[in-house]
């Protein structure tokens, strides 16, 4: 090129390279720097088309036509969380159309979200609320006009219901723990008379101050373990073992150690355990104490032993799972305390204490002791112990049978009296056995053939609208009880539940098997 070339002349102005892409720019606009100069047309606008390719049209990406709404278009509440209030005041800047088209504005197509967040199944059915708007229930009813189609998702929905109210009835009667304590905490002594006495311990309420907090505890002193004189610094038996354990309702919490010499007016020397549980009375004790219940109400009675032997299972259960067998169950080391928030005379919480005897469970060989013990325990807490000690290893004799509780515990006996360990059933067996027992079904149900499936269905429908009605009518909460039946129908299968009846009101073991 010439100096006169136009293009020289400009050695600052910036040229558009021929690969330079203009997606959105006016095509026209570019087009007009290739037609020839007009004599009008200024020289330093005009490009020679050696300089410059024509660009190239912009490529569209189509997308599909498919759309998923974005996190902000469903308004779900999380499982267990309260229901959020519904709100009928509308936005006045807002009409009821544009509340009801925005899930579409805000949609995005099936490429623009990764592959594990797309749902194939739709939303849990937990989060299906009382609050979820209308045009929101299709994300969950895939053929609204199908009764069967909504039946199978509310029955879902039930049972999250009743695992929710079931995890949060166990909150509210356990309650927080209080803890190990820390510096400045300082100690007083409530009574001068223990409280309860175990087979291990006599217990003394105690309340523990930590700045503003204060705690009602109990101060575990052990008895002496041997004859000879040890310590006071000793540690009992059994005590490091139970630190260990994994929290569980019905197992004693350690909540740490009152040193010596805290309490100088206190009936004990050296130091002692804390727990974090008051008791009152032992199993040994309730049975005395209810004797005259037991015989003018004994169905009332029955039902109690059952509910108390279904708590010890579940603290058993824990103990096996994590492969340690208790070895001493005897009404002396079942502890029963008032359930936290409950009425007095209301059912007890059972604890599971003295941990002196537990060892290891070897798997290859099923020793089946607390099972065993389970069978024993049974007899005594239906006052037939003394009986059942004169048989002196010959067959167990027949429990008396006074409702239809003591006729399913007599069923349920002679399985855990078996000789040989693989004959008895399992703590998690038992378990199942005493739930039956409690809640049903009956074995008119299984002697009519009935399919189980629609029975669990019926009564975790009934048992949630049974709480609320109660909570309306007379403001009664849900108690201990009503929670133990919670873990059942939210546990329970038709499987479980068919062999629990096989397993009561079937054919019973002959005697000395």
């Amino acid at each position: 090129m010439g100096d006169s070339d136009p293009v020289s002349t400009t050695p600052h102005q910036d040229l558009p390279s021929p690969s330079l892409h203009y997606p959105y720019s006016n095509l026209g606009e570019r087009r007009a720097h290739l037609l020839p100069s007009k004599p009008c047309r200024s020289q330093t606008s005009r490009l020679s088309s050696t300089d410059l390719s024509p660009p190239p049209l912009p490529q569209k990406t189509l997308s599909r036509t498919r759309s998923l709404p974005t996190s902000n278009t469903l308004h779900y509440s999380s499982g267990c969380s309260s229901l959020p209030k519904r709100e009928y005041q509308s936005n006045p800047g807002q009409t009821s159309w544009e509340k009801l088209r925005r899930p579409l504005l805000e949609s995005q197509s099936l490429e623009e979200i990764p592959y594990g967040r797309v749902s194939r199944s739709g939303p849990e059915p937990h989060r299906l609320t009382f609050a979820t708007p209308d045009w929101e229930l299709g994300h969950f009813f895939q053929d609204l006009d199908s009764a069967q189609e909504v039946y199978k998702v509310l029955r879902g929905r039930q049972l999250d219901s009743l695992r929710c109210i079931e995890k949060r009835l166990g909150a509210r009667l356990a309650g927080p723990w209080p803890g190990r304590g820390g510096p400045g905490q300082v100690f007083r002594l409530l009574d001068s008379k223990p409280c309860a006495e175990s087979g291990d311990a006599w217990y003394y309420r105690v309340v523990r101050i930590t700045e503003d907090t204060w705690h009602l505890l109990a101060a575990k002193v052990h008895k002496p373990w041997s004859m000879a004189c040890e310590p006071l610094d000793t540690e009992p038996p059994g005590l490091a073992l139970q630190a260990t354990l994994k929290p569980h309702f019905n197992v004693q919490s350690l909540c740490g150690q009152l040193p010596a010499g805290t309490l100088p007016e206190a009936p004990w020397q050296g130091p002692v355990a804390l727990v974090a549980e008051v008791p009152t009375q032992t199993v040994a004790d309730w049975v005395g104490a209810n004797k005259e219940l037991h015989r003018t109400c004994a169905g009332q009675y029955e039902r109690q032993v059952c509910l108390l032997l279904l708590q010890l299972c579940g603290a058993l259960k824990q103990l096996h799972v994590d492969s340690l067998g208790h070895g001493d169950l005897r009404p002396e080391n079942l502890l029963l305390v008032a359930p936290r928030g409950q009425p007095t005379g209301t059912l007890p919480q059972l604890l599971l204490t003295n941990f002196a005897r537990t060892r290891p469970l070897v798997p290859q060989l099923p020793a089946r002791e607390d099972e065993l013990q389970l069978g024993l325990l049974v007899y005594e807490m239906l006052g037939q112990g003394p009986v059942l000690a004169q048989a002196r290893g010959a067959s167990p004799p027949p429990l008396p049978i006074r409702s239809a509780y003591s006729l399913a515990l007599a069923r349920l006996a002679p399985h855990l009296l078996q000789a040989e360990p693989d004959s008895r059933p399992s703590v998690a067996q038992v378990r199942v056995a005493l739930q039956t027992m409690l809640w049903g079904p009956g074995p008119k149900l299984q002697a009519q053939g009935l399919p189980l499936g629609p029975w669990l269905d019926i009564h975790r429908a009934l048992l949630p609208l049974e709480l609320a009605e109660r909570l309306a009518g007379s403001g009664e909460a849900a108690g201990l009880e009503d929670w133990l039946c919670c873990q059942y129908l939210t546990e329970a299968s038709h499987h479980m539940v068919g062999w629990a009846l096989d397993f009561l009101w079937g054919e019973l073991p002959a005697a000395g098997d």
